[in-house]
């Protein structure tokens, strides 16, 4: 606790500066950019394919040991900066980011891009757990609140816009151009991080070994309040990470759509999904953080049904079929990080490690699940959603009646308060 009052003091001094606009716009175009930079090279797969003379499933290592070390990157730069302060490790991520992801560019064959893929998604990983963490460290109450929803906005939008984007660039200058673009936008919003003060000042560091500092890490998903309410959001994101896998297939060999008209759909897609943290905050005004869990459960199930029902009769109706579980995501992702940041606010760097590592990995769960042998993507899409619900409801059922979070979900103080 005394931890806690250190930290509190510290973000009211210059807490005008560690408010600042530019310091939170920055991290959100960054946000964006790196979850864009996980895909937006899938439109040059089929050429660098060619180029390389290789299986498409080998090929494909480049973007899952991408996840993976992005997963990997988001576990150890929490603890680290929670141990060394958010600044060098920020410092450090960025970097390796920056460099490695520029140096695609000389690829001349699948195996030297899969290592500077790997190096650049550790770099990535790192930023994105660093700077969830920095803003915890600068803002509180209803402008955290704000902020993260706004963030979480971000992060949605840079995978969902990665497609049409890589398609452009590709159809105008050569593969090389993919990354030298992610590389250049990347630099200019990570100056203001960079000679931003401070967030995490060192004397409420951490003062055990950099071991002790993952461990924290490892022990905050072992505690129960957490792990449950990590999971369940978890698993309600995997109908979005499915529906990015597959939706391509189901637009173009299903339905026959133009390379135009899918653009459409999947932009349309895109805006509802960034708009969707919105609605979260929009209904937590009238009612409590709780009910909007209850509200992406009834989503999510109501994609379930629409899917096989409407959305396999036509584009138009399977684009509105899928928009309740892209809006209960968009949700999710953002209540979710709110909730925990604002719960384990002392140990706020591992914390945003732990999430962002969990949300990676179930991620390619989600897209390994909806490529599996369906009769069609879309009633895959639509098991995968009932299936989703069904797992998320227990959870629920167990945070509700242990009294988990109580307090920050519904208002009241509950006995999983002290623990979580």
């Amino acid at each position: 606790m005394g931890e806690d009052s250190k930290r509190t003091d510290a973000e009211m001094k210059g807490g005008e500066f560690e408010g600042s606009r530019l310091f939170a716009v920055s991290i959100m175009v960054l946000t964006a950019v790196i979850w864009m930079s996980l895909d937006i090279y899938l439109p040059a797969l089929p050429v660098l394919q060619e180029e390389f003379a290789v299986s498409a499933g080998y090929l494909n290592l480049t973007l899952t040991i991408g996840i993976v070390t992005t997963a990997v990157g988001t576990l150890v730069g929490g603890p680290f900066s929670d141990k060394y302060g958010r600044k060098p490790v920020f410092a450090l991520g960025a970097l390796l980011s920056v460099i490695f992801t520029f140096l695609c560019t000389f690829a001349g064959g699948v195996e030297f891009l899969i290592v500077v893929r790997g190096i650049a998604g550790l770099g990535n990983g790192i930023i994105l757990t660093v700077t969830t963490a920095m803003i915890k460290d600068s803002f509180s109450g209803t402008m955290f609140k704000n902020i993260m929803t706004v963030l979480q906005s971000a992060a949605i939008a840079g995978p969902m816009v990665a497609p049409a984007l890589g398609s452009f660039i590709i159809s105008h200058f050569t593969w090389h151009w993919l990354f030298i673009f992610i590389a250049a936008v990347s630099v200019l919003p990570s100056i203001p991080v960079l000679i931003h003060r401070e967030t995490w000042p060192k004397e409420v560091r951490m003062s055990e070994s950099t071991l002790a500092a993952i461990t924290d890490t490892l022990n905050t998903a072992k505690d129960k309040p957490f792990a449950l309410f990590a999971g369940m959001m978890a698993v309600l994101t995997i109908p979005m990470w499915a529906y990015l896998a597959v939706c391509s297939y189901v637009y173009f060999n299903d339905f026959g759509v133009t390379n135009l008209q899918y653009s459409i759909f999947y932009a349309l897609g895109a805006g509802v999904s960034c708009i969707a943290p919105f609605i979260y905050m929009m209904i937590t005004k009238i009612s409590s953080t709780g009910r909007a869990c209850e509200v992406c459960f009834a989503l999510i199930l109501l994609s379930g049904i629409m899917l096989p029902t409407l959305g396999c009769r036509t584009p138009v109706l399977f684009l509105l079929s899928t928009i309740p579980f892209i809006i209960a995501e968009g949700m999710i992702r953002a209540l979710g990080m709110v909730v925990l940041l604002e719960q384990y606010s002392h140990v706020a760097g591992a914390a945003s490690a732990m999430v962002n590592f969990i949300l990676n990995i179930v991620g390619t769960v989600g897209a390994s699940l909806a490529t599996l042998d369906w009769s069609s993507y879309t009633t895959g899409l639509a098991v995968i959603c009932i299936g989703c619900t069904a797992a998320s409801v227990l959870l629920w059922i167990v945070i509700v009646k242990q009294g988990i979070m109580k307090k920050r979900l519904f208002g009241k103080t509950g006995k999983g308060e002290a623990g979580a």
